[in-house]
């Protein structure tokens, strides 16, 4: 029986502590000529706080990125990281890795 308590206790800190990490955002990513521009959306009903970054690949081959770290974002917000590039060597492709966790302090 004490076995049991004590993985039902076991079980229910790992389920807990599960919401206090980070968990991948919903981003969305727009791909112009001159510009790769990452969007986060806080949907939630209380404050995140984002890590992240958003990578452009050119045509003539050159990786860019950017990234943002600590961003606090209240409830319905927005923040957005952007990477350029000149007219002569435009972005064929983009994407982003952007990770938030609640912020309860």
């Amino acid at each position: 029986m004490k076995l049991k308590v004590l993985f039902v206790v076991f079980a229910l800190t790992l389920v807990s502590s599960a919401f206090a990490q980070f968990f991948p955002a919903r981003v969305y990513v727009t791909v112009n000529p001159g510009q790769v521009t990452a969007e986060v959306f806080n949907p939630y009903y209380e404050p995140i706080i984002c890590n992240g970054q958003v990578f452009g690949q050119t045509a003539g081959g050159p990786l860019f990125n950017a990234f943002f770290a600590q961003q606090f974002m209240p409830a319905g917000s927005y923040r957005y990281a952007v990477v350029y590039t000149n007219g002569f060597n435009p972005f064929v492709n983009g994407w982003s890795n952007i990770q938030c966790r609640f912020a309860r302090f």
